[in-house]
């Protein structure tokens, strides 16, 4: 178990800093720009919203799902709308918050604080926006919601209802939309499964598509709804672009320009879903489709990063990436690691007795 938790948060973080350098560009843009394929640590250019940063740093894509572990580890807490809150509002504390909250999760933050202020903490209870900020393409956050989702799945190994569950709490947290729950949904029942020994990529698959399906439905009856696309039905089309016969960067061209790679979380979650197949799982060759893949390459990668890094664990990421990550950022994730499974051994005791 250790190893396959220390693989998702290594492999998520890596995808992340690695992404950093090259998001908002095009596909070609990033060849243009970096002389070819992307397949190690760059320093932002001055035109991403990584400017500033050294190469293997990491962005919101991996610190909010970063803090939100720490968060509850500290706590000895659940994964609820609450402590998510509460961790959102500790990650507002750090450097990364200025130069990475999007519009959604900076309005969340913004509002939180305001009801502190005024003694009704928690009173707004997610009331974001209406449908037209809602329906806005930039609102429906890949970062906010997607990224943060894959420590459920790691918390809760195999046991992907209780990890859907938790996610759908936590993401009412900052995204109160029926397709945010259905696409984080997603990414945490497909990391729980990825948890298991002897897995394969079409179950950890197969998980994402029912986490989609079950986040759906009850975000119809819990959330906000607006006019958008179906994050399963896109899904469904990734996988169908990802089985063609071809090179992994042939089809991730495609799903580029099919399904596109924006912020959009019915772009993000399917096409890090279409990479993920497309390179049978493997871990580093699944963060290098995100990371160059173009536009929101850091939530992309993070994704694949996690999905991958849990199937395959801490042996599978490239030697010495650990490292770069933990210097860079002051992060202990061998350690993190340790504290989950200690976390994970407890509370599968606690529901034992």
């Amino acid at each position: 178990m250790y190893n396959k938790i220390l693989g998702a948060l290594v492999g998520a973080a890596v995808g992340d800093a690695m992404g950093a350098a090259t998001e908002l560009r095009s596909f070609n843009q990033i060849r243009e720009s970096f002389g070819g394929k992307v397949v190690d640590f760059h320093t932002p250019p001055n035109d991403t919203p990584a400017k500033g940063r050294v190469a293997g740093q990491v962005t919101d894509a991996f610190s909010i799902p970063y803090i939100l572990i720490k968060y509850i580890l500290k706590t000895n807490g659940s994964f609820t709308t609450e402590s998510a809150q509460k961790a959102l509002i500790e990650w507002s504390t750090y450097e990364w918050f200025e130069p990475f909250a999007g519009m959604t999760t900076r309005k969340v933050i913004n509002r939180i604080t305001a009801s502190k202020e005024n003694n009704t903490y928690w009173a707004y209870a997610g009331h974001l926006g209406n449908k037209l900020f809602k329906g806005h393409y930039y609102a429906m956050s890949s970062n906010g919601a997607a990224c943060k989702a894959f420590p459920m799945g790691l918390f809760n190994p195999g046991d992907i209802d209780k990890a859907i569950y938790e996610t759908i709490a936590v993401t009412m947290s900052s995204h109160d939309d029926k397709y945010s729950i259905s696409g984080a949904c997603a990414v945490a029942a497909a990391v729980s499964k990825a948890m298991e020994e002897k897995v394969t990529v079409y179950d950890i698959v197969q998980a994402g598509f029912y986490g989609a399906k079950i986040g759906e439905e009850r975000g119809n009856e819990i959330a906000l709804n607006y006019p958008g696309p179906s994050v399963q039905k896109r899904m469904d089309m990734a996988v169908n672009i990802a089985m063609k016969a071809g090179e992994p960067d042939k089809i991730m061209e495609n799903l580029a320009e099919t399904i596109g790679s924006g912020p959009a979380i019915a772009e993000t979650v399917p096409v890090a879903f279409g990479l993920f197949i497309a390179n049978n799982g493997e871990t580093m060759p699944s963060i290098y489709g995100g990371v160059n893949i173009g536009d929101e390459t850091s939530a992309i990668a993070t994704i694949t990063g996690a999905l991958s890094g849990a199937c395959n664990g801490i042996d599978s990421i490239a030697n010495g990436y650990q490292k770069i990550i933990e210097e860079k950022n002051e992060m202990d994730l061998s350690k993190l690691s340790e504290e989950i499974c200690k976390y994970i051994e407890k509370d599968l005791m606690d529901r034992r007795k």
